[in-house]
């Protein structure tokens, strides 16, 4: 999830996690304030006060490090053990958001979107449903057009309507020869 910018949870589905935004915005908050206080030169703090601080942050880290960033609802919930994870599925049907979910056969497929029939327990296999994830999810952003180049061809959009058929048609057969004649050449 780091290595293509999407948001996780891995350790617990604290409940309210969606639809409590509110109070686990709060948690977020006090996360990076105790980040913040335990990076600074003076602190100021006594030796215990510090290891306290850092003790709650690291159980607040393992619980919200993963959605500190996010600051809208997600278009999408993946989510591998249905069974354990029942809480994070009950708040995506409740705020309508799909949900993409690997089913074992002990799992109950009701309220999953768009299930995928697999093993859940394998370390194995949860390893190889991740990384198909990551591949899709960094092919779709390569294959996803940039603002430049929905301007670029916004522009040939606008200078191909001024264009009459039979000369936008001529350009492209122009295009298409000038670069085979190109590759003869080479």
């Amino acid at each position: 999830a780091k290595e293509t910018d999407q948001y996780f949870v891995n350790y617990r589905w604290l409940g309210g996690m969606l639809t409590n935004w509110g109070t686990i915005s709060n948690s977020i908050k006090k996360l990076k304030k105790l980040e913040t206080d335990l990076t600074s030169e003076n602190r100021g703090f006594t030796k215990k006060e510090l290891l306290k601080m850092s003790v709650k942050k690291d159980k607040l880290q393992r619980s919200l490090g993963g959605i500190a960033e996010m600051k809208k609802v997600p278009d999408l919930v993946f989510i591998i053990d249905t069974n354990y994870e029942s809480l994070a599925i009950q708040e995506s049907v409740k705020l309508g958001i799909p949900i993409v979910a690997i089913l074992d056969s002990n799992s109950n497929p009701d309220g999953i979107d768009f299930p995928i029939p697999g093993n859940d327990d394998a370390r194995r296999s949860i390893d190889l449903y991740c990384n198909l994830i990551k591949e899709t999810i960094i092919s779709a952003k390569k294959a996803a057009p940039t603002n430049e180049t929905k301007r670029s061809n916004e522009k040939k959009e606008k200078e191909d309507k001024t264009k009459t058929v039979a000369e936008i048609d001529r350009d492209k057969l122009e295009k298409k020869f000038s670069k085979t004649k190109e590759e003869k050449l080479n």
